[in-house]
């Protein structure tokens, strides 16, 4: 999928990655539908100004940088900041995976 899009703006993340904001044009509903499908998924993302030719990568790639339960942490932690940092973000957490293993242990026979 290709859009013309500027790039507005970028901000870094507390696992250590970064958060990248693009605006596009106006886009038709089967664009919309493109971006839909491709939400949540792993991917390159390749930008250049308009006057710079760039080549698609072609290797393969894998969300695999980071531990799994480094990846909880981080997302758990966003999550915090995003409902408002109540509390202390340890005792958060601590809640939050015991609250995970109760559902797995549920679904234990």
């Amino acid at each position: 999928m290709k859009f013309p899009a500027h790039f507005t703006g970028f901000g870094s993340k507390a696992d250590g990655s970064a958060g990248l904001r693009f605006a596009t044009q106006e886009l038709t509903s089967d664009e919309f539908g493109e971006l839909k499908r491709a939400l949540n998924s792993f991917g390159w993302l390749v930008f250049a100004p308009q006057d710079e030719a760039v080549d698609v990568p072609t290797e393969s790639i894998s969300d695999e940088t980071k531990k799994p339960s480094v990846r909880l942490r981080a997302v758990l932690y966003l999550l915090w900041k995003q409902n408002g940092e109540q509390g202390d973000f340890d005792a958060y957490y601590r809640g939050r995976i015991e609250l995970i293993i109760n559902q797995i242990k549920d679904k234990l026979k």
